[in-house]
């Protein structure tokens, strides 16, 4: 009975109504200085849309950009609650990495070996898709501003459970995985990652490709481009929460049938795209407890001068067993994450010490208390050549959208989510904290789909269906999230 109670807590913990984007987030460094088109509205809004995009992350910008390119005829009207680009896509931890590698075991037991495969396959298409779209943009000035760049991924494994894990994730890896990506990761000792990496306290590591950027000069980089290119069809209206989504079949204009209300009014749309993450069910309740706001932690710290950078060509991870910290009472999560900035050197670093109370939570004013203590004290006991305690600039949160079963929200809303007829509603959301593996190469799947064009390559198991409405979104059931 006692394990029915504490499934049935952690279910009724998840289901809640997240609300709106606070107004005074907390301030994350990607965000200093504020682009110029951080606040950028239409003097009134439009009153009709072929499509509004709600929501202006990097998931909304990839809906928008498809829809834009292939459609010639289209007019879109994107509408975010706070500043452009401002959510978790400029919160996060500057890495552009595919999850599937530490998932890969959890997702085979759970879809298959093809179905992980393929998932697997998606996610890394997806940080090559990011980079062949900036490339194609052909804008030298945002790719040396945002910083992009490809890194060798050293994923640290401090304890030898982790290890002997990850050399099995290795086998089951290489057997599953097409040629063109077997080999892809390779494993080496402690001892040698310690001395080449200049590391502490390792028990072995492995190593592959991955990428690291700062995202909101990128994305609101992009957002600046589209609007200079298609001034005539898009606008992009910032702190226009929306509160309200409605069908009016009596409508006076049967082209346009979706009422979508703001503060600042309302936009009659033919088509509406939920690129809202964690704050979905706030829009959407028949979603409650299936997806659910995630509040991570995310610093920047100074280690001084004398502490190499090797920003410009790598980044890393570091996986543990999850311990009760002695100073806190609290558990971590088992990892952290760290980019530097191959310019000024600073450490990007985010992961947690926290109670699952203060996690799951839609309130990015603050920060998860125990996190934010600890994460000041985490490099020196990973790194060599740290001759003092680091100083540490800014401490963020940020709001990620988790789903029960650990796979993103992909496609057309069916009747059974919104309660309305099923036609003009999509989403993409849900990427379980890791978006930058997810969020491009789903937006784009969405935005194709509402052209008319057949995708093929996304993984079936990402679709909204029924099925799946009432059964692993309901139960929990792991296949490859971080929740049980």
């Amino acid at each position: 009975m006692a394990n029915v109670a504490t499934e049935e807590a952690k279910k009724n913990a998840f289901d809640f109504d997240p609300g709106l984007p606070v107004p005074n987030p907390t301030v994350p460094m990607w965000q200093v200085p504020l682009h110029s088109l951080a606040n950028v509205a239409s003097e009134t809004l439009p009153d009709t849309a072929d499509v509004v995009v709600i929501g202006s992350g990097m998931t909304g910008c990839s809906v928008t950009k498809t829809l834009l390119e292939g459609d010639p005829m289209l007019r879109i009207s994107v509408l975010e609650a706070r500043g452009l680009a401002s959510g978790a896509s400029s919160r996060n931890g500057g890495h552009i990495i595919s999850p599937s590698f530490g998932d890969f075991p959890k997702l085979v037991a759970g879809w298959g070996r093809e179905m992980a495969a393929k998932i697997a396959n998606f996610t890394l298409e997806n940080c090559e898709k990011t980079f062949e779209m900036v490339d194609a943009l052909n804008e030298p000035e945002l790719k040396e501003r945002s910083e992009i760049r490809r890194t060798e991924k050293v994923l640290v494994l401090n304890d030898e459970s982790i290890v002997n894990e990850a050399k099995e994730t290795l086998k089951v890896w290489n057997e599953a995985m097409p040629e063109c990506h077997r080999d892809k990761y390779r494993f080496i000792g402690g001892k040698v990652a310690e001395e080449k990496y200049g590391l502490k306290n390792v028990a072995g590591a492995c190593v592959g490709s991955a990428a690291a950027v700062w995202p909101y000069r990128l994305w609101s980089g992009i957002w600046e481009l589209l609007l200079k290119r298609h001034k005539d069809r898009l606008t992009i209206e910032t702190h226009t929460p929306v509160t309200e989504v409605q069908r009016d079949d009596a409508s006076d204009d049967a082209r346009f049938p979706y009422r979508v209300t703001t503060p600042r009014g309302v936009v009659r749309a033919a088509r509406v795209v939920y690129c809202t993450n964690g704050f979905t069910p706030h829009l959407i309740p028949r979603l409650r407890g299936k997806i659910f706001p995630w509040r991570g932690t995310m610093s920047c710290q100074d280690l001084g001068p004398a502490f190499p950078n090797a920003g410009a060509a790598r980044s890393w991870s570091f996986v543990s067993e999850s311990r009760v910290d002695p100073e806190l009472g609290v558990p971590n999560a088992g990892l952290y994450y760290l980019t530097q900035n191959p310019t000024s050197g600073r450490m990007f670093l985010g992961g947690e010490n926290e109670r699952l109370e203060n996690i799951i939570s839609s309130d990015d004013g603050r920060l998860n208390p125990n996190s934010a203590k600890k994460i000041g004290h985490v490099l020196p006991a990973l790194f060599q050549n740290v001759e003092s305690a680091p100083r540490v600039e800014k401490v963020w949160s940020g709001i990620m959208g988790f789903t029960r079963d650990g796979s993103p929200l992909v496609g057309r809303l069916p009747e059974a989510v919104t309660g309305r007829p099923e036609g003009g509603e999509w989403i993409a959301a849900g990427f379980n904290g890791f978006g930058t593996g997810y969020c491009f190469r789903c937006g784009q799947a969405v935005g194709e789909m509402m052209l008319g064009k057949t995708v093929d390559w996304l993984p079936d198991v990402f679709y909204v269906t029924k099925d799946r409405l009432e059964d692993s979104l309901v139960s929990g059931s792991f296949h490859g999230g971080l929740l049980p």
